[in-house]
C-alpha cells in the first residue's frame, strides 16, 4: 500500500464548551459597572471577542 499521496492533518483541535446568554439589560449594566472600560469585562461574559482580533 503506498501512502505517499496522503496527507493527514498534523493536528485538529476540537473544543465545545457552553455558552453563557445574556439580556440587553445585563450587558448594559456589565458595561456601566466596569466604566465602559472593554477590557476589564471577564471572559466569560464575552460571547464574541471582535475587539483584540489582530486580524
Amino acid at each position: 500500500m503506498n501512502n505517499d499521496n496522503y496527507r493527514a492533518e498534523y493536528y485538529k483541535i476540537k473544543m465545545i464548551e457552553p455558552l453563557k446568554k445574556t439580556t440587553r439589560e445585563y450587558r448594559e449594566n456589565l458595561l456601566k459597572k466596569v466604566g465602559y472600560n472593554l477590557f476589564y469585562i471577564d471572559s466569560e461574559d464575552v460571547f464574541i471577542d471582535l475587539l483584540t482580533d489582530s486580524g
